[in-house]
């Protein structure tokens, strides 16, 4: 059984079985411009527009390019359950497609109310948190008198790393041996094709334990585009899921990380149950 956990946190898929679980945390397991991130953009921003903040004529200005460039009814035809056939071979031309990226808008547009906006958690607000590698956010930061933790010279000895190469969260040069610039059917230098395509059906198959998680404000993984290409994937002779999640996840204990804490404080019992913490789903 394949399931799936979507929800305000998280989004989860699984199939149960005696075998190991296989563990895929926001991943980009179909095509990774086009339908996990342009399409579903729009509707990711309205959603959590109390995040972004965004005023109502940007976001108008947003819906009529959802509208226009052909995402609303992408959306329409193919996140419906079940899906109505394969999604067609598509990908983003930041050339001649220009006026439609929509994800790079939003994403330059959210440091205006927000200058310390988190790409990878859009629920981060000011002051701008240190981060030992830094990159706190999408913006790589170092403050003053500090020094990024894989930079450090006792650091780099105890993992016997080169002294004199500066290590960085995100290189701005090829790491990968065989990268060939403009390549593969998405002209990114790979060649392989996207998960849903043959690895991760297989993976499915074989195991019959595989557990696909995303973060709801994570928006360089939309849950939207995961399930979109999960609706495009063919595992057990059935393409997608047939019928949409629905299941709430209810979490009926308090966290205990924190229950020390409210012990300590005289507070015993007041922690009480997490609550719904999303959707789950399996076929």
């Amino acid at each position: 059984m394949f399931k799936v956990l979507c929800s305000m946190v998280h989004n989860a898929h699984c199939r149960s079985s005696q075998s190991a679980l296989t563990s895929i945390i926001d991943p980009c397991i179909g095509q990774f411009d086009y339908v996990q991130e342009e399409v579903p953009t729009v509707p990711y921003v309205v959603e959590n527009n109390n995040f972004f903040n965004f005023n109502a004529s940007f976001i108008a200005q947003l819906q009529e390019l959802h509208e226009e460039c052909g995402y609303a009814g992408y959306i329409e035809k193919y996140l419906t359950f079940p899906p109505p056939g394969p999604q067609p071979p598509v990908y983003f031309n930041y050339t001649s497609e220009a006026n439609c990226d929509v994800f790079d808008l939003v994403n330059f547009a959210a440091f205006d109310p927000n200058p310390c906006f988190d790409i990878y958690e859009i629920n981060t607000q000011c002051p701008l948190l240190w981060d030992v590698l830094s990159f706190p956010t999408e913006l790589v930061y170092t403050p003053a008198g500090a020094t990024t933790y894989f930079n450090r010279a006792d650091v780099k000895a105890a993992i016997h790393a080169p002294q004199d190469i500066t290590w960085a969260e995100c290189s701005v040069n090829p790491v990968f041996t065989g990268w060939d610039a403009g390549t593969g059917p998405e002209s990114e230098g790979d060649t392989s094709p996207d998960p849903i395509q043959k690895v991760l059906p297989q993976v499915i198959e074989a195991t019959n334990r595989v557990l696909i998680s995303n973060g709801d404000y994570d928006m360089v993984i939309l849950t939207q585009g995961t399930l979109l290409s999960i609706q495009n994937m063919t595992w057990n002779g059935k393409l997608g899921f047939q019928s949409a999640p629905s299941t709430p996840i209810n979490i009926t204990t308090p966290d205990l990380l924190y229950e020390s804490v409210f012990v300590e404080n005289g507070a015993t019992g007041w922690d009480g149950p997490q609550g719904v913490m999303g959707i789950q789903h399996y076929e």
